[in-house]
């Protein structure tokens, strides 16, 4: 009788498992949610294999997704035209539901795709608006807010607010708003923050970069200066080679993959949005570009540079301490090392075959070595541990 018992026990528990185990897995992930856009989900509840829950959930503001399986396989939905409430269209690009700060309760039907955010307390709603601005800014700690890329086509009087008071001032890009003003904002796109503690604010210019194996890696930027956010420049920057003997890059929007500019055109032209990787011939360049035309130049290397791969050598590579420098193809006559910003950090006069740089008083990280020889120039990427 007993074994009888057991075997019903372990049949039930085998066919209940089994039952939820056919349920589709249905989560959240974004900038909005804790786990970013990498994952893993943060996974929902069902008890049906339609209805899924989430409770108490923190949200950032920021975009976010439900998707299925925890893979991007077209089994996700969004929609960036609907909040708190309203139904999920399937695997579209920039369709992501734009969140408020907040903690809630998330339902999502995974038969109508209808879903629902109910507000269970949490940061206060602070919002940009004026002139048919109405700009949900985001925050992780309740006082300080902040959006980026806020786009105006044409002078606008702006104001914070929470939904019962509007704060601004007359001062602009920066001041201490009060309630029942409202700040002037010029034409252009800026990354804006606001603490709601002590009400500063701040209308900075967004951040345009270099990016690219040709200078440290993708996704290390290199910012450029600009003095009225559309033109920007770097007045002197390495390109060198990777691993694999490339040098690219691409210009890109407040260190983000959102908005990227590239093309096939050098050394000037047009860049085009979301256009592929740029090569580069190794060297310094003067870069400019002109972020609302797409208008790019590099001027001519600041010296005539050469570069065969395999000519020059360094080792250890990464180095603790120094790094040595060996042709096998004539005298080397002096070698610099240049950080990320173009600045020389370290030299070395050379008149043989080899040579050493101490790197010991050197920040860890990426750095580029010019090395000078009798056969021209070389360029390689050198890194401190």
């Amino acid at each position: 009788m007993i074994k009888k018992l057991l075997m019903l026990c372990t049949v039930f528990m085998a066919g209940t498992a089994m039952m939820f185990a056919q349920f589709p897995s249905i989560g959240i992930i974004g900038g909005a949610t804790s786990v970013g856009w990498d994952g893993p989900d943060i996974d929902m509840a069902t008890t049906d294999g339609v209805t899924y829950t989430l409770e108490n959930v923190t949200l950032t503001g920021g975009g976010l997704k439900f998707r299925q399986d925890n893979a991007w396989n077209g089994l996700n939905w969004g929609n960036n035209a609907a909040w708190p409430s309203g139904v999920g269209l399937q695997d579209q690009n920039g369709q992501d539901i734009q969140c408020q700060p907040g903690k809630y309760d998330i339902t999502f039907n995974l038969t109508t795709k209808a879903y629902n955010f109910e507000d269970v307390g949490g940061f206060e709603h602070i919002s940009l608006i004026g002139g048919g601005t109405n700009i949900n800014l985001v925050t992780t700690d309740g006082v300080n807010y902040f959006y980026n890329n806020a786009v105006f086509t044409a002078q606008t009087n702006v104001a914070f607010t929470n939904g019962n008071a509007n704060w601004g001032a007359v001062g602009f890009p920066t001041g201490t708003a009060a309630e029942g003003v409202e700040i002037p904002v010029p034409a252009n796109s800026y990354n804006v923050t606001f603490n709601l503690t002590t009400h500063e604010y701040h209308f900075n210019f967004v951040t345009i970069s270099i990016t690219g194996s040709g200078v440290g890696g993708w996704g290390t930027d290199s910012d450029m200066t600009t003095t009225d956010g559309v033109n920007y420049s770097y007045a002197s920057r390495v390109f060198a080679v990777d691993g694999e003997g490339l040098s690219e890059m691409k210009f890109r929007l407040n260190h983000e993959w959102t908005v990227t500019w590239g093309g096939a055109q050098y050394p000037s032209g047009t860049m085009t949005q979301g256009g592929g990787n740029v090569t580069v011939p190794v060297g310094t360049y003067a870069v400019t570009f002109n972020r609302t035309t797409g208008a790019f130049d590099f001027s001519a290397p600041a010296a005539v540079t050469t570069y065969t791969k395999g000519s020059v050598v360094a080792y250890p590579n990464p180095a603790n301490a120094s790094w040595t420098f060996s042709t096998a193809n004539g005298t080397l006559t002096n070698i610099q090392i240049v950080d990320l910003t173009g600045k020389i950090v370290a030299s070395q006069v050379a008149n043989a075959q080899q040579a050493t740089v101490n790197a010991s008083a050197l920040a860890n990280g990426v750095y580029f070595a010019k090395v000078n020889s009798a056969e021209g120039t070389s360029v390689i990427k050198v890194v401190k541990n």
